[in-house]
């Protein structure tokens, strides 16, 4: 396997599914997706055919469920890193005014100490 592909590849392991092991997800280049599309199923009576695919179809819908639900984790981790960076950065603006106002206030004890 060439090693340009392999960075568009992500494994997912350790799931939260009874069904599901292992997930290979292959992430498509950058494409805009143009409209969203629906499949309409048609209603008729289950043989034994399409009790098979509606089995197939619930694994799946497992594998599609873990997916999105690891990927909004990441999306959820990624917005509560940028809320810590802006909190902290108020947070070391704050420190740094602290700072230059301790130091100031040191220097004009020290003036005020030698001038006695």
């Amino acid at each position: 396997m060439e090693t340009s592909n392999m960075k568009n590849m992500v494994v997912l392991k350790n799931l939260p599914s009874n069904l599901v092991e292992e997930a290979i997800v292959i992430l498509k280049s950058s494409k805009k997706v143009k409209k969203l599309q629906k499949i309409e199923k048609k209603r008729k009576v289950p043989n034994k055919e399409e009790r098979q695919k509606r089995e197939k179809d619930y694994i799946l819908k497992e594998a599609e469920m873990l997916v999105s639900s690891y990927i909004s984790k990441l999306e959820n981790n990624h917005e509560q890193k940028q809320k810590r960076a802006i909190e902290n950065y108020k947070n070391y603006k704050r420190l740094k005014k602290y700072a230059y106002l301790a130091t100031s206030i040191i220097i004009i004890q020290a003036m005020l100490l030698v001038i006695k």
